[in-house]
């Protein structure tokens, strides 16, 4: 097996500089934060492994929020899976670091800390839990669940830190279960739960859904093309459905804007909801312009649309996340327990 992996080497390097706190003094030696962060994983979950006495760990994967209400979603999402994998230790982490560094920090939270997967893999291979599954929370097979999936777990199976046992790595099971539209057949399902949930709403007016997107020009596996088949599946039940993201070429809010001048929807009601796991700044920001002036409004969506002749209010904007439907994290729950078998042979 690898013994070193250069990209992670340059990824915690970056975000000890990030950090600020590594030091090339060693009189003055202060541990980094990703060891510090090794620490906590190891602490955590060492002490959850001896009082459960389970040899199976599930480790779920979340972009991060700085936001309070995001954080009381995921500790519901952690919940439901603790109760649907009563045999295995759940864990939670966050890729961004620049929310992992707000959350120690307590900017917007109430001092949650939160750690990376490359992290928690590392402290679940010390423990030498003998199955492993990791579970994206993210909404598209797009880049932030391919480096779960390419990056974090291929590092912990390549034994990145030199300190695993190798006996251990060659027999550990690791699971990945993929996102919420990982499949076409999960736009389905997912479709229809929004439809019944929001039908009143696309009889009321034009229900348009944020999603956050990947920009073009990189390969992330067409992650995406699900918001166009959403959008498809959507107006299969009312042509009032629309979808939209903040960061996909050809799909933002002026997009989706044209789309409706040509079905002929011109004016009237526009109610916003995130297409995200969580209601956090994009949801706040982005969509309902929370806290912006009225110079600033335009750039946020309820302004948008308020600008072009749409009735398109704060009350119009809905701040939840998908994950704050329990039928849609049971979408995440069934690509837990049909999770794919990495490495085997």
């Amino acid at each position: 097996m690898k013994k070193i992996n250069l990209m992670l080497i340059a990824v915690m390097a970056m975000i000890c500089a990030g950090f600020s706190s590594c030091s090339d003094d060693d009189d003055d030696y202060k541990p980094s934060n990703i060891e510090k962060y090794q620490m906590a994983t190891d602490s955590e979950v060492q002490t959850l492994k001896s009082k459960s006495g389970n040899n199976k760990a599930l480790l779920l994967v979340a972009f991060g929020s700085t936001w309070e209400k995001a954080h009381k979603t995921f500790a519901s999402v952690k919940e439901q899976f603790e109760k649907s994998f009563p045999e295995y230790d759940v864990y939670f982490s966050f890729t961004s670091t620049i929310c992992i560094n707000r959350s120690a920090a307590g900017e917007n939270t109430d001092a949650i800390q939160f750690y990376p997967p490359s992290n928690y893999l590392e402290s679940l291979g010390r423990s030498k839990y003998a199955e492993i599954r990791v579970q994206s929370l993210h909404v598209i097979p797009g880049e932030e669940f391919l480096r779960m999936r390419d990056t974090y777990i291929k590092d912990f199976k390549n034994n990145s830190w030199n300190d695993l046992d190798e006996e251990y790595l060659e027999n550990v099971q690791v699971y990945a279960g993929g996102p919420l539209m990982y499949e076409e057949t999960d736009v389905e399902k997912l479709a229809g739960i929004l439809n019944s949930k929001f039908s009143q709403k696309a009889k009321e007016g034009v229900v348009a859904f944020m999603g956050h997107g990947n920009p073009e020009g990189y390969d992330y596996g067409s992650g995406n093309l699900r918001y166009t088949q959403l959008e498809a599946e959507l107006q299969k039940y009312s042509t009032n459905y629309f979808v939209g993201t903040v960061d996909m070429e050809n799909n933002f809010v002026e997009d989706v804007f044209n789309r409706m001048q040509t079905k002929g929807i011109t004016g009237g009601k526009v109610t916003c909801h995130p297409l995200m796991s969580i209601a956090g700044d994009h949801a706040h920001n982005d969509m309902a312009g929370v806290g912006y002036t009225e110079d600033e409004l335009e750039d946020s969506w309820r302004g948008y649309f308020a600008a072009n002749n749409y009735t398109c209010t704060a009350e119009d904007c809905i701040l939840e996340g998908l994950a704050d439907y329990k039928e849609i994290v049971n979408i995440y729950i069934e690509h837990a327990k049909n999770a794919k078998q990495m490495f085997a042979e």
